[in-house]
């Protein structure tokens, strides 16, 4: 009863850990999509249904996590267990050098692409509001695809292979059918008819990718690895399209 009260606990501290972070998230994003949009009023709807997507997002990853072997560290971390910083700590730094790789790769992808091509109003943002939105993709995005998305994708396969935990084929089918997910959520901001054939694919192909890289990374280390390579690699893409535009 110790153990399952313990458990429970830690499952609790989670929940309202991952619901501050969500919110931390979606208001972060705000002032880019005021600056983008140019009405605050959407960007503050945005925001909050956002937030009430993760809302679900949130509870599977903490209830299927342990189920599958997905979002190792967090309780304990979330619970402040001794030692469970340093365990996370070490997923960190590959995160960061993953999303400095992916980074590059996707500013010269998004360098390239014609002006009508983007979202409209992307000049617009400051550093700062951009740098904002970084946060927030990255938080919002990390935790409903992989976190959730991933974990309840890898939970529905493993249920139907009856293998154990451990077994890696749940995790790279949740994986892959997440990053084409996040693929498809990735594409430009315009109508259907007014999209560039020509686009499609590298766009598709270069966030399916990006995918299950950070899906690889939250098997691997976890889900902060995988929130600071989407930072970082942000990060890349924002800075440096400044710079470009400078």
């Amino acid at each position: 009863m110790n153990d399952t009260a313990a458990h429970l606990r830690k499952d609790r501290a989670l929940f309202l850990w991952l619901l501050l972070t969500s919110l931390v998230g979606a208001l972060s994003g705000v002032p880019w999509a005021v600056a983008v949009s140019g009405n605050p009023a959407l960007a503050r709807l945005e925001a909050g249904s956002s937030l009430l997507q993760l809302l679900p997002a949130c509870a599977v990853g903490v209830w299927l996590g342990p189920k599958v072997g997905l979002g190792s560290g967090l309780r304990e971390l979330a619970s402040r267990t001794p030692g469970a910083w340093e365990t996370v700590r070490k997923g960190i730094l590959p995160g960061t050098l993953v999303g400095l790789a992916m980074g590059a790769v996707s500013l010269l992808g998004v360098s390239s692409m014609p002006e009508d091509a983007r979202i409209p109003g992307w000049q617009n943002p400051t550093i700062l509001e951009g740098l904002l939105r970084c946060l927030s993709a990255a938080l919002t995005e990390e935790i409903a695809f992989r976190f959730g998305l991933m974990t309840l994708l890898a939970w529905v396969v493993w249920l139907g292979l009856k293998r154990p935990a451990t077994h890696a084929t749940p995790l790279w089918v949740g994986n892959l059918v997440a990053s084409l997910l996040f693929a498809a959520a990735h594409l430009p901001g315009q109508p259907p008819d007014a999209w560039n054939p020509a686009l499609l694919v590298p766009i598709l192909t270069f966030n399916a990718a990006a995918g299950m890289i950070m899906g690889w990374l939250f098997m691997r280390y976890g889900l902060i690895s995988g929130i600071s390579a989407h930072f970082v690699a942000d990060v890349v893409q924002v800075v440096g399209l400044a710079a470009w535009a400078g």
